[in-house]
């Protein structure tokens, strides 16, 4: 599990997109009760926030201390610490529970086991992430040929996972029909680069090394960038996966 320090949680909560709000209405829809949501994994509240304006109680919790310490207060959020695997909550106790760009970090045997143990009878489980990002051709190609060559060797094992998509991963529940979700953004280079640098494996690197070697890497996308105040489409490819465990009805 990545586990963050109160200035890479400042930065992650800064950096990082918000999800599509369709997504919150569509999964609203799939369930047979919005009373209580499981936001797994909240970090610092991007995907709670939206979940409270579904469900009447959202419980989100995290391992790491310093993502709840920055977490964004809401009147039906309760945040907590505690890992995936193993929380304080009674059993059938959620009718939803909803991991964001996460999932990939868990222990999945003992994860699964606690979704079982506090989900509803009736219960649904929603997936979601991105795995990359994507600028338009000029921007986009000089930012595989030179950040990701530096990056490469420092990227966590469990981060695999993520980039196929999740697709390797034998979910335990039956699943539903999802709809395609886009998500986009638009910025400036700075915002691009903190964005970028808040990635596991920027973080890594810099810890061991210092960022000289991301800095020179830089350089070339500032030369595609143009004009570094010019904001530009930032395409994550978004996927989800949803559904309900087998004899749940």
């Amino acid at each position: 599990m990545r586990i963050f320090d109160p200035s890479s949680a400042a930065n992650y909560s800064r950096v990082r997109p918000t999800y599509p709000a369709e997504l919150y209405y569509w999964l609203s829809k799939q369930v047979t009760h919005t009373d209580r949501v499981w936001d797994c994994a909240c970090g610092t509240g991007q995907a709670s926030i939206d979940l409270a304006a579904y469900f009447n109680h959202v419980d989100a919790s995290d391992i790491s201390e310093a993502q709840i310490a920055r977490a964004t207060p809401h009147r039906h959020v309760n945040y907590s610490v505690q890992p995936a695997e193993q929380t304080n909550y009674p059993d059938n106790y959620f009718d939803a529970v909803c991991v964001a760009h996460a999932l990939h970090w868990f222990d999945l045997e003992g994860f699964w086991q606690e979704v079982k143990r506090v989900l509803k009878p009736n219960g649904k489980v929603f997936i979601w992430g991105y795995n990359w990002v994507e600028f338009d051709h000029s921007i986009g190609s000089v930012v595989k040929e030179s950040i990701l060559p530096v990056l490469q060797p420092y990227w966590p094992e469990q981060t695999s996972l993520l980039r196929c998509q999740y697709q390797s991963i034998e979910f335990p529940f039956a699943q539903i029909e999802t709809p395609s979700f886009e998500l986009k953004c638009h910025w400036t280079m700075s915002q691009a680069f903190a964005f970028m640098r808040s990635w596991s494996a920027a973080q890594i690197m810099v810890e061991k090394h210092g960022d000289e070697q991301l800095k020179q890497a830089e350089i070339a996308v500032e030369q595609a960038w143009h004009a570094p105040q010019e904001k530009v489409e930032a395409r994550l490819p978004f996927f989800v996966y949803a559904g309900h465990f087998e004899g749940a009805y």
